[in-house]
Formats: C-alpha cells, structure tokens, sequence
C-alpha cells in the first residue's frame, strides 16, 4: 500500500504595517467615561479592528474573531472589516464585515459575543440605541435590520429602499429611524411600529451621507456641491421649542399623527466639487464635518440651542420695532427672517496629507474640537479646532510602523531575524518576533531590496535606476550609485552564492556586475577611518530586452533572467554565455526562481501560469494553471523541491514541484500581493500587499493530508456559492417588513441537529411503548430495551428528552430562529409536545416559551385549522402564561429581599446607597437635556456634603 505523502501546514502568524484599511468608511471613537482619560479610536485594518490611543499613539488592542479552530470557518473569518461602531456605554464593538457578517466585541474582554448574519453583501452602516440594548444596520442589499443584543437574535427587517442603504441615524428622544440611500430617497421609520411614515423624495441624485444636530435638524450630502438642511419637528412643542422652527406654510391637521413632520429649510453651497463621502457631528452638536474623497474637509459651526432663541427672539424685538413705527399691521402678522445662517455658520477648512478615507471628531474643551481622519496614505491624521477664532493647527500624527505608500519589495536578513520592506518614500526595518518598526530609513522609490554580507547595510533598487545602500548603524543613506541608465527601473537584484557580487538588471536592457568591497570613509567630527562596505562595477551584459527578473544557481554555474519578450534566457557565469533560451510563457515572466541543488526553475507570468523547467536541457516539466490574476513572486523552499506563489488574486499558494500538486491555499490579504520573502529554513514567509499590510506566514507542526484539504476546500466553495435566501412565510402579505435572520450553513447545522435530536426521542418513546406493551401481553417484568447507542455515550441516565433539550440550547442564540423555520411541520409537532413536557417541569422556561411563540406564530394558519392541533396550542398558552407569572414572581421575590438588604446596610452604616447626588438645575432646557440619561450611582455619607 502507497502511503500518501504528509506536509507540513502553514498558519498566519501576524499581521503589522498598517495603520488603517483603506477600505474603511468610518472610524469610531470609544467613548470615554472622564475628560481627563486620553481618548482612543477603532480603526478598521483589513479582517481586524485595532484600538489606537491619541495620547500615546500606541495600539491598545485588536479585535479578530480567533474563537473557532476549524479551517473552513477561519477562510469565512477572514473577510475586510468596513464598518466599526462602538455602543454608547462603550462596552460592546460592533464590526461590519464585507460578506454581510456582523460580529458584536466586548472591549474589555476583547471577545465576540456574538455573530449576526442577516445581510447578503457588505455592511455599509451601523449604529446603536442609546440604551446600547439595540444594533441597527444597513447594507448594500438595500435592507435594514435591527439586532437585539440581549436576546442575541434579530428583531426585524425593514425593507423600503431600492438602492444601498448609505447611512442610519437614531433620533435620541423619539424612537425614529431615519436611513438613506443611494436611490435618491430619505425614510424615517417610526421603530415602534416598523413603519415608514414619511419619505424625503426632493433630492436628485445619490444620498450619500445624513447627520443630525440637535435631535431637530437632519443635514444631507449628495452627488451635487450642495448640504441640504431639514427641520424635523415634533407634533407637541411647546412655546421655546416653536422658536426653533420657521412657521409653517400648512396647518397641521388632526389627521396628520405622524411623529415627526419634516419641513424643509434650505442649503449650503460647498467649495468642493466632489460628491460627498461622510458627514459627521460631534456628540455635542457643536461642529458638522463634510468631506468627500479629497484631501480637505470643510467645517460648519453649528450654534447652540440658548444661541439660537436668543437671536429669534433678537429679530422678533426687531421686528416688532419696525412694525410699530410702520403701518398699523396685527402683531400676529410680524414675520420673522428665519433662515439657515441661524444655526449653520462656515468655520474652515483643513487640508490633510492624503486622501480622506474616515473622519471622527470630539469636543476636547468647550472651544475646542479634536478631529481625527484615516487618510489613504495609511495613518491617522489629528487635527485641533477652535470654534471661536475659526484657527486649526494639525497634532502629531499616528503614522510610524507603517509605510506610506504600498510596500513593494521585502527581505530577510541571514540571521532570519529582521525584515526589510521597501516602498515609495522609505525603507523600514522590522524586527520579526515583536513585528516592531526597528529604523525608517528615507529613501527613493524602492522596487529591489535585499541584505548585504554582515546585516549592517541594505541595498536598493531605484525606480530612477540608482542603488542606494541604507546604513542601519545610522539609519540613512550612506552611498547612492547610478547603476542604470537615469529613470530607468531597477527591477531586480541578486547575489551570487559566495555573497562577494551581485548582479542588477531593470529596463535599461542590461545586466550590470558588481562586486563588493571596503571603502575607506572618514567618521564625523574626527579624523578616524573607518571601512565601509560598498560595490563596484565590473562589466554589462546587453540582452536586448527590458529585464524583470534575475536569478543565480546555487552551485554559481549559471543565472538566469526573465525578459520583456515573454523568454527565459539562461546564461552560464562566467562566460555569459547563452546556455538555454526557455520558451512557452504568453505574456512577460514577473519572477522566477532556481531550486537549491540547482535542477529546477519555475517562473511566474502575467498569463496566470506557473512553468516548471530542468535545468540541464531546458525541457519544460509541467505547466500550471495556478492563480486568477498575474502572479507577482515564486519561491522555493531551501533544500527541497517544494515552492510558494503569490499573486494579485490576493492568494499565497504552496507547490510541490515533484508531483505537480496544490498543496495549500493562504488566505487573508484584502488586496493584490506585491511580493514575498522567506527565511533561510523555510519556517517563516513574509508578503506585502496592495492594502498596505504585511504578513507573517510561519510553518506549523501540524500535519496536512491533501485529500482532507481538498475535502475542506471542497466545503468552503459549497458554503461560499451557497445563496443566503431570505425566508418567504405563507400568508404574508406586509412587503415592508420581514424577518432578520437568513439561511446558513450554521442554521442548516442547527436545524439538522435537532431533527436528529427528535428522531431519536420518537425512536425511544416507540421502544417503551413496545415494552409496555409486551408487558401487559405477558403479564411480568421485561428488561428494558438498551437506550440509544447516541444516549449510551452520554452517560446513564441521560434521557432523550433531555437531548432534545441540550441541543436546543446549543444552537446559537442569532441562528435559532432560522433554525426553527427549516424544521419540518411534523417535528414542529413534535416539538411543540416536548415544550409542554419542559415547561411542565421549568426547564430553560426562557428558551421554551421562546421557541413555542416562535413556531406558533410562524404555523398559526395550519395550528388554528386543525382540531389535532389545537389541544396543543391551548396547554402551551397556558403553561407560558403560567411559567412568565411564576418567573415574574420570583424576580419580584428577589427586589424585595435586595430592597431589604439595602435597607438593613443603610440602618447599619449609617448611609444612602445609590442616591442621585445630581444637582438639579432650574432651566427647563437643562431639564430635557437631562431627561433620559441615566443618572451617576454613588454613594453619599449622611450628614457630610463629601461623596465617595
């Protein structure tokens, strides 16, 4: 028998280099409980969330759902995180990902809590209730869900807009939803019923963006340079509050009970062109943000609501004044010039360093407004405003273990130990246990890069043809040399096996020699010599075509380059000689490699093939269709004929290049591979991607077998092609609301489980029933029949009932409902009956009465036509009738004897516990301002004005 052969599998390690995606559209700040306490902010990057302090500018924390060990399920994890939102309380993270996955962190445990998968494609927006109880999101499927993170389940769908939804708001003092779209429409949804009662239609071109201020007035952003302002007003207001509004045009009529009534109140032209990418307002309302995809952002002061009675009523003196030295005109015919410059005033303008991607701001003291935007560039910039003087100076920005432009060249030092990355503007160096940026070395646009013999230098290759080489003792550039012709790309490097040369070649056509050597170079501020490493230039090789990639043989009998003309040419050493031209690649070669004994070279090509070669004759072992897009970088594993690609479908992939196999797929870069390294031993690959991130890829111990792989492989493509569908109820007729959850592989499991939890329940109520049965026809004991070999591995005494019961409660809490609906009616049956013999005997009462409310109202149609069935829905009202008043009885059982306790402590101590020591403020306005947030428990010592 042929054993199969075993590789080694190979894990993600770690991820550094990027501040924040790209991809993002918006930023998060944590709310803080004390304004002395520095502020931090969630930025997405890539498949995490990571948790910048402003202060210290150091990463707190990192949010990645690690909580599953299974393969299948961790390819599923790694989706781009879009959309962050952090609860008012700031105890939960809710993360929206770009599959439609939603995944709610603790941020003091840093662990899910729970998984919501309601959506069909990328989260666009989310936003939490002010008692953090509620989760609303919106995506680019054009629905709206609202999530219940007690329960852990979704409460409905709202749907109504026939383009992606862009944003949702929550009005604090109402329970109205207003959400907008790319349809060109505005809907404000009256949560209590799931209603829309009112839609915006005037605009003319995509919402982009909705802020509100003051809880009154709803700022929109479109396609167009104008911010559209809207009054909403309350249907009761009292005679401050009409202040607030301009007169309306129409009575409002008794018939007209809507909650809000919107009344248009007009727009701001901006200064940009561009359509709008995010408005913001602080929680304040003090400051509105707009930007676009531009590197500026315009700022609007927004006037306090004391501020604005106090100019109305200004104009209305005013007014009245030119009315009594006038004609004689009814007081109630004085108008007021009510117009948008009351409450909106231009502030500035702040020019940022790159591109804006996501703004956040907050209120740092009364005058002043800490704004903190994700550029394009990859870092965080901080700016300060002051309201009052209209002035702006920019903060130290978060921008240093990360690379600005996109890291195009990577390399290992020989010791294995340190990393350097290259890319448009630096060389960075970075140490690979603690993934930390060591030197940030300035440099020209790198595309090459490698050690040089001690590890004290690196080399680099220049789009503007020159090699440079970084000193890390001093971290500068110590020498630059004009390898190649000017503005002529380097585009390759590499050292021969005895490492005293190297060879260089770019899109100057030629192959330039160099070899090492020691200069002489004077220290400064003193006299002494000192040796330096450095190269000179012996000899060129013309070749006729630009050259992509250089490759020397181990044994330094030949090199080989990849050329423009899409051939692989190889050469001997040292006559340069042309031993073997390599035909068969369709489009240019990118990369190549050459295995350690010297027998093989694969290339990579832009025709998403991968060629396996000999060495000796040049014959062209396999051909590989090996990704969906250009491949970027190959390597071989030293000392063996096993090899990595990568490539711009964003994959990193393990070969075998004896026996032609897939061994692995690497998942996890958002964003095309530019290149790769690999340690000397092989346990450690680094690539660099397009989305700014560099990752840390080392082999495990774990063993891989390919057919388990493939299997799971297999599954993955089944559950990634697999149609999220929505549910479709019989009888339903309400198309503007619908249940949150859909259908998913873990509902499917769910549901699967409990089928097969009720079959074995059916199969041993059969077997006692033929046992009792037996019995009374023999008239003496029977043994009984042996339980199921699936209760025999659980242990005596554990019945199916009870089965039943624990795999209910396995089922996750998001899942159970979807679960439910793919049950079969005659389980439903089933299910229903053992609900009754659970709540009988208060098992998990929370659990029963919500799955028998569930599938009661899901099946009312066939339950209440039946008389089969309506015995069984009658025992189940009232047993949930009875378990919710014995359940409430106990919880007021318990308040008394907490109350009691609270009283016995307070006679004992001599002290209050839980008093509201909040002074109360006399102003009506303070009052309302007040009403609704939860007051500050403390504890006040009788007789003292001291509080603890």
């Amino acid at each position: 028998m042929v054993l199969t052969k075993q590789y080694d599998r190979h894990a993600p390690e770690k991820v550094f280099g990027i501040i924040g995606s790209g991809n993002a559209t918006n930023i998060a700040l944590l709310p803080s409980t004390s304004k002395s306490t520095s502020r931090r902010v969630f930025v997405p990057a890539c498949e995490n969330v990571l948790l910048w302090d402003l202060k210290t500018h150091l990463q707190i924390n990192s949010f990645v759902d690690e909580t599953t060990t299974s393969s299948i399920l961790k390819k599923k994890i790694r989706e781009e995180a879009i959309v962050v939102a952090a609860s008012p309380n700031g105890k939960h993270l809710a993360v929206g990902y770009q599959n439609g996955m939603i995944k709610i962190f603790s941020t003091t445990q840093n662990e899910t809590a729970v998984n919501f998968h309601g959506h069909k494609s990328s989260i666009t927006t989310l936003t939490f209730t002010q008692d953090s109880a509620t989760l609303i999101s919106g995506s680019k499927d054009t629905d709206i869900i609202a999530w219940d993170l007690i329960t852990e389940a979704g409460l409905y769908r709202l749907r109504g807009h026939k383009a992606p939804v862009t944003k949702v708001i929550i009005m604090s003092t109402q329970s109205v939803l207003i959400s907008s779209s790319k349809d060109m429409t505005i809907k404000l949804w009256d949560m209590s019923i799931q209603h829309c009662f009112h839609t915006i239609v005037t605009h003319r071109t995509e919402v982009w963006s909705i802020a509100l201020a003051h809880d009154r007035y709803l700022i929109t952003g479109c396609s167009d340079n104008e911010l559209r302002f809207f009054a909403l007003r309350p249907t009761i207001i009292d005679d401050d509050d009409a202040l607030m509004f301009p007169p309306l045009t129409d009575e409002i009529t008794s018939e007209d009970q809507i909650p809000i009534h919107v009344q248009s109140l007009g727009s701001i032209v901006r200064k940009s062109k561009q359509r709008v990418s995010n408005l913001n307002v602080d929680n304040d309302s003090r400051v509105l943000a707009c930007h676009g995809v531009e590197s500026f952002s315009e700022f609007f002061r927004i006037s306090t609501i004391e501020e604005v009675r106090a100019r109305l009523r200004k104009r209305l003196s005013k007014a009245r004044k030119r009315k009594e030295n006038g004609d004689e005109i009814n007081e109630e015919n004085i108008k007021i010039d009510w117009d948008i410059s009351l409450i909106f005033t231009t502030l500035c303008e702040i020019k940022f360093d790159g591109k804006i991607r996501a703004m956040d701001m907050y209120l740092d003291t009364n005058l002043t407004c800490k704004i903190i935007a994700l550029t394009l560039n990859n870092k965080l910039d901080i700016h300060s405003l002051n309201i009052q003087n209209k002035t702006h100076e920019q903060l130290p920005s978060i921008e240093k273990s990360a690379h600005r432009t996109e890291v195009r060249c990577l390399a290992f030092s020989s010791d294995d130990m340190l990393i350097a990355s290259g890319s448009g503007e630096s060389l960075k160096i970075w140490n690979r246990h603690s993934c930390e940026s060591i030197r940030t070395i300035p440099c020209d646009y790198a595309l090459c890069c490698m050690f040089l013999p001690g590890d004290h230098s690196v080399l680099i290759g220049c789009k503007n043809g020159s090699l440079q080489i970084a000193s890390l003792d001093s971290a500068t550039i110590v020498e630059t040399v004009q390898g190649h012709d000017e503005n002529q790309s380097v585009w390759t490097m590499c050292m021969t096996p005895d490492r005293q040369s190297f060879l260089s070649g770019g899109s100057d056509k030629k192959i330039q020699f160099w070899t090492f050597e020691l200069k002489d170079e004077k220290e400064m501020n003193s006299k002494k010599v000192r040796k330096r490493l450095s190269f000179e230039h012996k000899r060129s090789l013309d070749v006729g075509e630009d050259i992509l990639a250089l490759k020397i043989s181990p044994n330094n009998r030949y090199f080989v380059a990849a050329l423009m003309d899409t051939t692989v040419k190889v050469f001997f050493m040292d006559s340069c000689q042309m031993f073997l031209s390599l035909y068969g690649h369709s489009q240019p070669v990118l990369c190549l490699d050459i295995s350690s004994d010297s027998r093989l070279v694969i290339t990579g090509s832009s025709d998403r093939n991968i060629k396996i070669w000999g060495l000796d004759f040049g014959d062209c072992h396999r051909s590989l269709f090996a990704h969906d897009d250009t491949i970027t970088a190959v390597q071989f594993v030293p000392k063996t004929h096993l090899f990595f690609s990568t490539s711009k479908d964003n994959k990193l992939k393990y070969w075998d290049a004896d026996k032609f196999l897939h061994i692995q797929t690497l998942d996890g870069h958002c964003g095309e591979i530019r290149c790769m390294s690999m340690t000397n031993n092989g346990m450690h690959i680094v690539t660099a991607s397009h989305d700014r991130s560099i990752r840390l890829w080392e082999r495990t111990e774990e063993p891989l077998i390919l057919d388990e792989e493939k299997e799971q492989e297999r599954e993955a493509q089944f559950e990634n092609e697999m149609e999220n569908e929505e549910f479709i109820l019989p009888g339903e007729t309400n198309k503007e609301i619908g249940l949150a959850t859909l259908k998913t592989i873990e509902s499917l499991k769910g549901a699967e489980s409990v089928i097969e939890a009720l079959d074995i329940w059916r199969e041993e109520k059969l077997k006692l029933a033929e046992h009792e049965a037996t019995q009374k026809a023999l008239g003496k004991d029977v043994p009984l029949p042996p339980p199921h070999i699936m209760l025999q591995a659980l242990g005596k005494g554990y019945t199916a009932e009870r089965l039943v019961l624990e795999t209910l409660r396995k089922v996750p809490a998001s899942d159970l409902e979807a679960a439910l609906l793919l049950l079969p009616f005659d389980y439903v049956q089933k299910l229903l009956s053992l609900l009754i013999y659970y709540l009988d005997r208060f098992q998990s009462p929370e659990l029963c009465i919500k799955c028998a409310v569930f599938l009661i109202k899901i099946h009312h149609g066939v339950l209440t036509s039946s008389h089969q069935y309506l015995n069984i829905v009658e025992q189940l009202r009232t047993r949930c009738m009875d378990t919710v008043e014995k359940l409430r009885n106990n919880v007021g059982f318990n308040l008394a004897g907490l109350k009691l306790i609270r009283r016995q402590i307070e006679e004992q101590n001599d002290v209050v516990l839980f008093a509201d020591a909040t002074q109360k403020l006399t102003s009506n306005e303070t009052k309302k301002k007040k009403k609704g947030k939860s007051s500050a428990t403390i504890l006040t010592i009788k007789g003292t004005s001291a509080s603890v």
